[in-house]
């Protein structure tokens, strides 16, 4: 609808949107060299950019309807090479003839599925339509070169670090974006879906994918386990500032990066009208830039300094009405709690803002589902001084049209502060979602370690039992596992869907199973289908989570096992490529599990310096 329809009068914000110029896109200071996907599969080693362009290999993207480019995110196996024994390169080489040479589509990830209703499936036509290049760093990005500064540094006038620099513009220019997450052992560390998400570079080509007008990308952690994420809570992350640096100056170099991303996504929403989609980024500022030295703007437009912070809110966001909802069914004080700021929620509530009102629609790019309170909003990005506002207002802890409680948003955020103060408040410890989940389950699923501490230890058998499976489900790092087992889970419990959870929870469960067996096959009807009778090894083979296999092995877990189809975790693997420590685990032999789960307790992971 334009904002001028039957008579209304524009704001000053939707004004300003219609000002604004083209927007160039991400400024791109070196080429953007990539390898066309059949040279790719020709590798037998992993050589640097300059010995490939010596060699002619290097394609120079060009953005035409001839070419799809997809940018490679991964972590580098030593500190001076990507990957020497080019593992790495052998399951990205796997995955590639997948994608090429079957038809069908990249299924969508199990959250993604259940709390991002739009997110569609990858058909694998995208791959085989077109000329296909791959940006990979080691590939794209200068390697040799003699340098006094680290990484992003430009001050040497390095080439290497302009292409480091132009990150953000790669991905923007790539309609596709993969992230290769196997789980690979070396002498001195593992390294996995887990790790990458805590890498603090890894985080920023994350943050520019999820923040682009295509937010969706693709996780490799085999070569035929493929899922599409497709929305910022569907997987594990952080602010990039809170990210694992080797070259701690890198982190506050990125400041700007993060701040020219924010702002590029912000200016985008509103040069195509969508004012809930540049509310939710302005005010999602300080969770962005958590950890950088860089301070959120209170908006664009121009405006006087004594004016109270809710009128500058108000403004600022392009709302005029307390009590009135946008086009998106979110309310100012929804947006009030994306931000954080107490002072403006308590303002907004004494102008008669609804402390329980909730949203009324999903909102799919932040993986965020319908019904949620402004408490919700708040706790899910941790914000603790909000948190206590809106408690000490009176928001209901849980009740409602809700899916789950606060306290399971906390478990989600890994925000033990918002969760000792949802607990402080009456919240109860055997609240359940929606669905029968609980707030063990939360946590354990969305590797939310120290929830997870905080709560196991009151959690009973059955409770941390069920924990265990979401963790293997979702790929738990093995410090989470170790430490429901260390709480008595049991390592081959067996699921029984006449008892767990809740009556909905059980309905929907065997719905999606039925889908499956007539040949609706998606992550949750595949899991639905297996679930009745699995043990948590079971899940872990299935769903390519191959560290916490190998922790549930070397803690006990039996491979023989059988679910009432008659598979064990040996026949799962059969279909898999599988890395030789998983196989000696299954063959009976732990000891090379053993020696994973001691690498990645020392916290062995390698952040590459270029």
């Amino acid at each position: 609808m334009s904002c001028c329809e039957l008579g209304r009068v524009p704001t000053a914000l939707e004004l300003h949107a219609k000002s604004l110029s083209e927007d160039n896109g991400a400024e791109m200071l070196f080429p953007m060299y990539t390898v066309a996907v059949e040279t790719l599969l020709r590798m037998t080693a992993v050589q640097p950019h300059e010995e490939l362009k010596a060699r002619g290999e290097l394609v120079e993207f060009e953005d035409s309807a001839d070419q799809t480019a997809g940018f490679v995110s991964h972590q580098w196996m030593t500190q001076h090479h990507p990957d020497p024994e080019c593992e790495q390169l052998k399951v990205l080489q796997g995955a590639f003839v997948h994608l090429l040479g079957t038809g069908g589509y990249v299924p969508v990830d199990l959250v993604t599925e259940a709390f991002v209703p739009g997110a569609k499936r990858i058909p694998k036509s995208i791959f085989q339509t077109s000329s296909l290049v791959v940006w990979y760093d080691y590939f794209s990005v200068p390697q040799l070169e003699k340098r006094y500064t680290c990484g992003a540094d430009d001050k040497d006038g390095s080439q290497q670090a302009r292409a480091i620099n132009s990150i953000p513009a790669y991905v923007a220019r790539c309609k596709l974006f993969l992230a290769l997450c196997p789980t690979l052992k070396s002498d001195s560390k593992v390294i996995g879906a887990m790790t990458w998400t805590q890498r603090g570079w890894c985080r920023v080509e994350r943050a520019a994918r999820e923040l682009s007008p295509d937010s969706t990308w693709i996780l490799i952690q085999s070569s035929s386990c493929l899922e599409v994420v497709g929305g910022a809570t569907s997987f594990p992350t952080g602010p990039v500032g809170e990210g694992n640096f080797s070259n701690e100056e890198d982190r506050q170099k990125l400041a700007p990066v993060m701040r020219n991303i924010v702002m590029r996504k912000m200016m985008h929403c509103l040069k195509t009208s969508d004012f809930p989609g540049f509310r939710r980024q302005l005010n999602l500022q300080s969770v962005h830039f958590r950890g950088l030295e860089v301070a959120p703007i209170d908006g664009i437009l121009p405006i006087d300094d004594d004016v109270d912070a809710v009128s500058q809110f108000l403004f600022q966001n392009g709302l005029r009405k307390v009590q009135k909802p946008d086009t998106a069914g979110w309310w100012p004080v929804h947006y009030a709690a994306l931000s954080g700021k107490a002072e403006v929620i308590r303002g907004l509530l004494r102008l008669r803002a609804s402390v329980s009102q909730r949203t009324s629609k999903p909102e799919p790019n932040l993986g965020i589902p319908p019904w949620m309170s402004a408490l919700d909003l708040a706790v899910i990005h941790a914000h603790r001084d909000a948190t206590l506002a809106l408690i000490s207002a009176g928001a209901e802890l849980e009740g409602g049209i809700t899916l789950a409680p606060a306290q399971h948003y906390a478990a989600t955020a890994d925000s033990v502060e918002c969760l000792r103060a949802l607990r402080a408040a009456g919240a109860r410890r055997e609240a359940e979602a929606m669905l029968g989940f609980t707030c063990l389950d939360a946590a354990a699923a969305m590797h939310s370690l120290l929830c997870v501490e905080e709560l196991a230890p009151h959690a009973s058998t059955a409770e941390l039992n069920r924990a265990l499976g979401f963790a293997a489900v979702r790929g738990g790092s093995v410090e989470l596992v170790q430490h429901l087992i260390s709480n008595q889970a049991d390592v081959n419990c067996q699921y029984d869907m006449t008892r767990e959870f809740n009556r909905l929870g059980r309905f929907v469960f065997r719905a999606a199973a039925l889908a499956h067996r007539f040949g609706k096959v998606t992550a949750l009807s595949t899991l639905s289908y297996h679930l009745h009778g699995s043990t948590p090894l079971m899940h872990a083979v299935r769903m390519a989570n191959y560290e916490t296999a190998a922790a549930l092995i070397a803690n006990g877990a039996r491979s023989d096992l059988r679910d009432p189809r008659g598979f064990s975790p040996v026949d799962i693997a059969k279909d898999q490529s599988i890395p030789h420590f998983l196989q000696k685990g299954l063959d009976g032999d732990p000891s090379e599990c053993e020696r994973v789960i001691s690498l990645a307790l020392q916290n062995g992971m390698i952040e590459v310096v270029f």
